[in-house]
């Protein structure tokens, strides 16, 4: 197989001569958005509301963008041309060239948009599960940019290298209050004792993913009782089962937090549905 094929304002060029700017300010300042898909062929799963957050994002940010149907039609041909049968897409937007310095915005700039995809396996992609920590890091749910899948990815990058040095897979943000807030790149569901399903709302710096919002809607469709409530650390430990989910990978089990095992470390009765349900409507392609 030849080169992957990007997108990049406008262009489809081969991987190696896909560029952008050195003076960017996605490069120089984080100053973007992105959106990572998945899909089937040239069709993408839940692709308008990954293009509905995106122009929210861009509308907080003030970030002039083409039209969501324009956005679409380049990640779809670029899916084309690049012809994987399952692939992760992702859409990354910045602010453009500033060949000034400092913050102020330039007059005119104009964004730079590229998408790029990659080859992903079938789901589900239930295994033996997560193992956790919890960061020192704190998320901090009162700010607009919790909601957003902004360039900065600082903190999750540093909690999760931390994580793993420890000997983790992944580290949980908690938020300014000690509540749980999310994974570096997950939202987090739970169990409980009654048989509820929790994941904790947005005013906790929750991210609205796109996988969290369908593992909601399954859930309801499967009559499973559903809350967004507050998750106090403690209570993961004493969880019937604790779970991660982002759009590439569905629902993950966690076994354990910090050490401490979630029931026995085995993939829980809801989390099993939850994936087979999920990879079923993702390998459809529900748009």
């Amino acid at each position: 197989m030849g080169e992957t094929v990007l997108y990049v304002n406008g262009r489809f060029l081969p991987e190696s001569q896909a560029n952008v700017s050195a003076l960017d300010r996605g490069f120089t300042l984080a100053d973007g958005l992105f959106e990572t898909m998945v899909a089937v062929q040239e069709r993408v799963f839940r692709l308008d509301d990954h293009l509905s957050r995106l122009m929210k994002g861009a509308d907080w940010l003030d970030l002039s963008l083409p039209t969501p149907d324009e956005l679409a039609g380049a990640i779809r041909e670029t899916l084309r041309r690049n012809g994987l049968p399952r692939s992760v897409a992702r859409l990354t937007v910045t602010r453009g060239m500033d060949t000034g310095r400092g913050l102020s915005i330039p007059e005119g700039a104009s964004p730079t948009v590229v998408v790029r995809v990659m080859t992903r396996q079938r789901l589900p992609s239930q295994n033996s599960g997560r193992s956790l920590t919890i960061s020192t890091l704190r998320r901090d749910e009162a700010s607009p940019l919790s909601q957003f899948k902004s360039l900065f990815y600082t903190q999750g990058i540093v909690a999760r290298l931390k994580a793993q040095r420890s000997g983790a897979d992944d580290a949980l943000l908690l938020n300014t209050k000690g509540k749980v807030a999310c994974a570096t790149s997950s939202n987090l569901f739970l169990v409980r004792r009654d048989g509820t399903l929790v994941t904790p709302p947005p005013s906790d710096g929750a991210l609205l993913g796109i996988a969290r919002q369908t593992v909601m809607e399954l859930a309801r469709s499967l009559d499973i009782s559903l809350a967004e409530d507050s998750i106090a650390p403690e209570e993961l430990s004493e969880a019937e089962e604790v779970f991660l989910t982002n759009v590439v990978t569905g629902p993950v089990p966690v076994v354990s937090v910090d050490g401490r095992l979630i029931r026995g470390s085995e993939p829980g009765r809801v989390s099993l549905a939850l994936a087979t349900s999920y990879a079923a409507m993702v390998e459809g392609v529900e748009e």
